[in-house]
């Protein structure tokens, strides 16, 4: 059997890109198997793992859902977050600290730019006043 290509892709990185004999994903009807020489289509990705099988070896990648299209013996498959050989769980769990890691740099970052912006206005309004003396 001839291999096809699998990318499993974030917004930040490309997770997974490589070929594979077959790839079963959750759909929101049920699960799909792929193989080459699938008929092209698109669907919706449910949260879960997708499982493929490189030379009789099983690996899975969990998912927060997305979009799947298959076209030319190419599988690409677009989610907010993935990661190889991860159960959903700990997935969810990675995103989860990431985040809150993101909420506590955006939180920092309003403080620095509140004192930028009220070291500015003191400025301009010592300017003020020494203009008008």
């Amino acid at each position: 059997m001839r291999p096809m290509r699998l990318r499993v892709l974030t917004p930040e990185r490309t997770v997974f890109d490589a070929a594979v004999d077959a790839v079963i994903a959750p759909l929101p009807d049920g699960w799909i198997g792929v193989l080459p020489g699938h008929t092209p289509f698109q669907a919706r990705v449910l949260r879960g793992e997708i499982v493929f099988r490189t030379g009789g070896h099983r690996q899975r990648i969990a998912i927060q859902g997305g979009l799947l299209s298959v076209e030319a013996d190419v599988v690409n498959l677009l989610t907010a977050a993935a990661a190889v050989d991860t159960d959903l769980s700990t997935l969810e769990q990675q995103v989860g600290e990431a985040s809150k890691q993101a909420t506590l740099m955006e939180q920092e970052a309003e403080k620095h730019i509140g004192r930028v912006y009220h070291a500015l206005a003191d400025t301009f309004d010592r300017r003020r006043r020494r203009a008008r003396r």
